[in-house]
Order: structure tokens, then sequence, then C-alpha cells
């Protein structure tokens, strides 16, 4: 996971295209916690919950037909080949919650590879709050110090007082990135701080009274059969913070991330058990004002000047082009590991762009 300050991504260019990949119509949503967030996205899906497909925790993973379910042949194959070409290690897309393409680029990475992720570990964990609040563990709220000692950050005793989870997940603490000191009151201006978010590890095993990988194969991952490759664990490489912790990364396969991808579209459900209150997903992916495209550890994809994109286009992000895109009124989950493709920081990549004009293209 890249450590250094990102820098702030400049205006995007539009692309023309004849069509949107989907025309949404919108729906109101429940009230998030925070005033002045604009509702999230509709969420409506191809598949009724009477018919849902969930892959098996053992055996065969089904397979999507093209022809079908709304893909060129053509299409795909031009795009697997882009992928390819753009340094990639994984590509996978679900649609309908089956697999439509699989692909492996090196020769050292295959379907039992587990990867650092980079900062795509922050939606999952952005899910895990939500479970920690259904559970009455936490609320948004509540103030960090609550359950982390004083000096948890480098601001004075009463600055650090005042930042709450929401604040965290929201990249709105008020702290410098690379300080972690007070640069701004909490709430008031988005600075995207993966230093600062890291602190919501060890808030969560303390509300939880478990360690992280407990928490996060009891609360979701065994259910939605993610294997034991898929791990959180110490990054040595990566340094510490301002204030002395180490950073924590999480490597998942391909078909975890897929797996998580598919929970989240699928807004909590997993096989007629709801693991995340769905309303979780109204407050996660709504906008804020300081930040339109950026929700709970989400990136509001649908939100971003890109012609034709879905409204509903959401994604988890990492450093070097690792994705989960998840799109709703698609029935769609894309996930992408690798070496960065294009010109990319922390939080931003012209990848994305890319990448979605191909996987547009390659609708029938």
């Amino acid at each position: 996971m890249m450590m250094r300050r990102p820098r702030q991504p400049g205006p995007r260019r539009r692309i023309a295209r004849k069509r949107p990949l989907t025309r949404q119509r919108r729906r109101p949503t429940s009230a998030s916690p925070t005033a002045q967030r604009s509702p999230a996205p509709a969420a409506t899906t191809a598949a009724t919950t009477s018919n849902l497909y969930f892959p098996p925790v053992t055996g065969e993973w089904e397979k999507a037909d093209p022809a079908k379910t709304g893909w060129s042949l053509a299409g795909l194959e031009r795009l697997v080949t882009l992928v390819k070409d753009s340094k990639s290690a994984t590509f996978m897309m679900l649609v309908g919650g089956r697999i439509l393409t699989e692909n492996y680029y090196f020769s050292a990475v295959t379907a039992t590879s587990a990867n650092d992720v980079a900062s795509v570990q922050k939606s999952v964990v952005s899910t895990l709050i939500g479970i920690a609040r259904e559970k009455g563990l936490l609320t948004l709220e509540d103030k960090v110090s609550k359950y982390l000692p004083v000096g948890w950050s480098k601001a004075t005793p009463a600055d650090e007082g005042k930042i709450t989870i929401l604040h965290l997940i929201t990249m709105t603490s008020g702290l410098d990135p690379r300080t972690l000191r007070k640069v701004a009151e909490p709430g008031t201006t988005y600075d995207y701080n993966t230093d600062a978010y890291q602190k919501t590890r060890p808030l969560l095993e303390k509300a939880a009274n478990k360690d992280i990988n407990a928490i996060t194969r009891e609360w979701l991952f065994t259910a939605i059969g993610v294997s034991e490759l898929t791990k959180w664990e110490v990054r040595p490489d990566a340094g510490t913070d301002a204030t002395g912790a180490a950073f924590w990364g999480l490597n998942m396969t391909a078909r975890d991330m897929g797996r998580f991808g598919l929970v989240s579209q699928r807004r909590g459900l997993w096989e007629g058990k709801q693991l995340v209150k769905r309303s979780w997903y109204d407050d996660a992916w709504a906008s804020s004002k300081q930040k339109p495209d950026y929700g709970y550890l989400w990136w509001l994809m649908g939100k971003r000047k890109i012609a034709g994109a879905p409204d509903d286009w959401v994604a988890a992000l990492g450093a070097k082009d690792q994705k989960i895109y998840v799109v709703p009124s698609l029935d769609l989950v894309v996930t992408r590991q690798g070496l960065a493709a294009k010109e990319e920081s922390e939080n931003s990549s012209d990848f994305d762009i890319v990448l979605f004009e191909a996987i547009a293209a390659a609708r029938a």
C-alpha cells in the first residue's frame, strides 16, 4: 500500500458516448447520520430476490452466458486483451453472481494467489463498521477516543477528543495525512487520509473484543465463502505512522474479491440471510458535502463526470489499480489486481475511465 500523501485528482476529461450503459430512476433512501449528504443511487437489480444465484463455498462456480446476459463475445475479448496489456495480474467479471470472465495474466498468479489489495480494504472495513453498528457495539457519532487511548493521533488531547468514527470513514478528521496533527476542525474538509483510517482497525477490535481476522471471518467472510487465503496482516515494508503504529494490509484472492463485491452488490444479502443491514448501503453509498464522490470508505463513481456511467456504480479502489467495481443496476461486479496501469495516486487513477469505456463497449 502506498503511504505517501496523495495528490488531488485534476479535472477529468469527458468521454463521448452515444448512449449510457444504463439509465437510472432515483428513489428516496433512508436518512443518513450525516447532515448534508446526498442519497445513495437507487439499487435496482436485474434479478429478483427469489432467483438470485450465490456461488457455493465448494464446488463449481457457475459461468454466465454472454449472449443471454447482454454481452458481446468480441467485445469481451477486446476487454480482456486491454486489461492484459495494462499490467494486470487478475481480472474477473460477475453477472448475476456468475463468472462472465476470469483471467490470470502473470505466470505466478493463480486462483489461489492472495495479493495485497491496498486501499480496497477500506470498503471491507466500511462493511464491518456497518455490522458493528447494527450489533450495537458502536455508533458513528462515538468519539474515537472512546475506544483508543490518548495519543492515537498527534493532535492535542482536546482536539483528538472531537474526532468521531464518522470523521474517520468520510476522510474528514481534520488531521494531516502524514503527521496526524490537527489542520482543520473535524467534519469541515475532506483530505484522503490512510493513516487516520488505519485507526479503525484497533477501534473495531476494541469494540468487538476480538482481533480483526476473527471479526472479518465471523461476521462476513465465512458466510460468503471467502477462503482462508484471504487475511489481514501487518505490512512491515510500509513502515509506521506518525504515532509509531504499524500499517495493516488485506491479502485477497481474485475470487474472494468477487465474493465481497457480490455481497455488496446484493446489499448485504447472501443465500437468504441479511448479513449486513440493507439500509447501511444507503448511508455508505451517499455523497457528502465535502466530497460528492466519496461515501463511507467507498468511491461513488457514478458521481464523477464520466459520460454514460451508471449512477449506482460504486467502487473499492486501491493503489496500483486494485479494484472492485459494483454496479447493482447491471447486476455486475468487476475485480482487478496488478501493477499500476495508468497515471495513479493512492486514491485516483486514469485507468478507471479507460476500463469503464472498455466494459461499456463490451455490452452487446
